[in-house]
């Protein structure tokens, strides 16, 4: 085998297991923005809850833009959505009061930066 040919295969192993390891590392990631079937008992209301609610703290849903392609902030907000549900619920809520995109947005449309929502978290019987 010539020495060109070599390092030809070696290329082509290369882009292979480059483009392979990508792929792999993004349907990794997507596996978080999907809804748990404890974060599909959780909802987001606009009115506070009741005293007899149980305040569990703030949270935090999050959607990092690294291997999110070509979504725009709408997309992106609406898997960090899905992100603060899940969130609530391994808390033990069931409620998100006052729910927030607390994103930099001034800057992402300059440079991509991460999605994040943010909101109270309660438990209510």
């Amino acid at each position: 085998m010539s020495i060109k040919r070599f390092l030809s295969v070696k290329k082509l192993m290369f882009v292979v297991m480059a483009i392979s390891s990508v792929l792999l590392l993004n349907a990794c990631s997507n596996d978080k923005y999907k809804l748990t079937s404890a974060g599909q008992q959780v909802q987001f209301v606009d009115i506070k809850p009741a005293d007899s609610c149980q305040f569990l703290g703030k949270a935090e849903g999050r959607r990092g833009t690294f291997f999110s392609g070509n979504k725009t902030h709408s997309e992106l907000i609406r898997e960090a959505a899905v992100d603060l549900l899940n969130s609530a619920a391994k808390m033990g809520g069931n409620v998100i009061y006052n729910a927030q995109d607390a994103s930099l947005k001034y800057i992402s449309e300059i440079a991509p930066t991460d999605a994040v929502m943010v909101g109270e978290v309660y438990k209510c019987n």
